[in-house]
């Protein structure tokens, strides 16, 4: 039976609370600080904790409030140990701890990773029971935000193994820093791609990395230092004008994403996932259409920041007709039923919070911490 389940997430910048049953979404409160944090160019770790601190408490009523939920109703508190910034992590586990003993209320501790990886499986509030999601497993979790760019693949909820991670920048950053130098403000992800809908992609050429090697990797960090060294090399002969800033954001999303879609599709080809098997340029070279390997993933998940941008969700689907098409296998992409669950929230720890009170996981009030570079492991998330 579902239960009502409060959650907090203050892992960055955002303070957010949410009120979740089940895979059900009755609330979820978002109290931004990119006002606070834009003349900065990025977080300000001082500032961010403690704008949690005043944001918390009327952010947590707000919730209650919207839910139409009292602390009767509410059966665990939920809150993210990590991964994040760990002054703001501080704040939120914090209150968890003591929202918990005051009510008497279970502690639920929730990786964020595994959150945004999870997001595309909660549904708005009134959704009929027969008609909620219901995950076919196993599935591969494209995680893409300003911290986090991952391939997870999800043999049952709670149990994952990592195929793939940026060795550098995330794609977000990336996106993020190189807006910073076309001077776009804080955060300057949303209006690279809108500023990309009016550019030339094809204008300018930016690295693709990490194509010549034999894993599922990524990496930013290059297109980053090749796009700061043209910008500089634009500004200096005066020809970054409005044209070439939306050229160049054309460019720089279209290169970020296409890195992202090359691997997907290698997961996809890869002739043995669970050994982590990467298809050489032999096996690709010779792969005769109708004849791909038939892989074991039902479905993709898109999570994070970035799976709100519509461009990124264009590429992948196009690799999965792509894929259907050498293979026969037809894979959706999932994502969040709202672009408001796609960024930092609370409802997306909620949910997670419910798979792992059906499993009995509950946190130690006393030794549970927060845990800033928390990953994504094997067999237990918590690790």
């Amino acid at each position: 039976m579902s239960v009502n389940i409060l959650a907090i997430d203050t892992s960055c910048d955002d303070t957010s609370v949410a009120v979740v049953m089940g895979q059900e979404v009755l609330s979820n409160v978002v109290a931004s600080q990119n006002q606070i944090h834009r003349q900065f160019g990025g977080v300000f770790p001082t500032l961010a904790k403690q704008a949690h601190r005043e944001n918390l408490a009327p952010a947590i009523a707000l919730a209650l409030r919207q839910a139409r939920a009292t602390w009767v109703d509410i059966a665990a508190i939920a809150v993210t140990v990590g991964p994040g910034l760990a002054p703001a992590l501080e704040v939120g586990l914090a209150k968890a701890k003591e929202l918990a003993r005051k009510h008497q209320k279970p502690l639920i501790s929730v990786n964020h990773i595994e959150a945004h990886a999870l997001s595309p499986l909660a549904v708005p509030a009134g959704r009929a029971l027969a008609a909620l999601p219901t995950p076919k497993l196993p599935a591969l979790a494209i995680v893409v935000s300003g911290g986090h760019s991952e391939f997870i693949l999800v043999e049952k909820i709670g149990y994952y193994q990592r195929l793939g991670h940026t060795i550098d920048d995330a794609a977000g950053e990336c996106l993020d820093k190189v807006g910073r130098l076309l001077n776009l403000g804080y955060p300057a992800g949303a209006l690279i791609e809108k500023f990309a809908k009016k550019g030339n992609q094809d204008r300018f050429t930016l690295p693709r990395a990490m194509t010549a090697q034999t894993n599922f990797d990524l990496s930013f960090s290059g297109i980053k230092t090749a796009a700061r060294n043209l910008i500089n090399e634009l500004e200096n002969q005066d020809q970054l004008d409005q044209q070439a800033t939306y050229d160049l954001a054309a460019t720089l999303q279209a290169t970020v994403f296409e890195q992202i879609a090359y691997k997907l599709e290698r997961i996809l080809l890869s002739p043995n996932l669970e050994k982590r098997v990467y298809p050489s340029r032999n096996f690709l070279r010779h792969l005769q259409p109708g004849q791909a390997p038939v892989t074991t993933i039902s479905e993709v998940w898109l999570g994070g920041g970035v799976a709100a941008n519509s461009n990124l969700r264009q590429i992948l689907r196009q690799t999965l007709r792509q894929y259907a098409k050498q293979s026969g296998k037809k894979i959706p992409l999932r994502v969040p039923y709202s672009k408001k669950l796609c960024a930092d929230n609370a409802a997306m720890i909620g949910l997670v919070a419910g798979y792992q009170l059906e499993r009995g996981e509950v946190a130690d009030l006393e030794s549970t911490d927060r845990q800033p570079n928390l990953k994504i492991s094997t067999k237990n998330v918590l690790h």
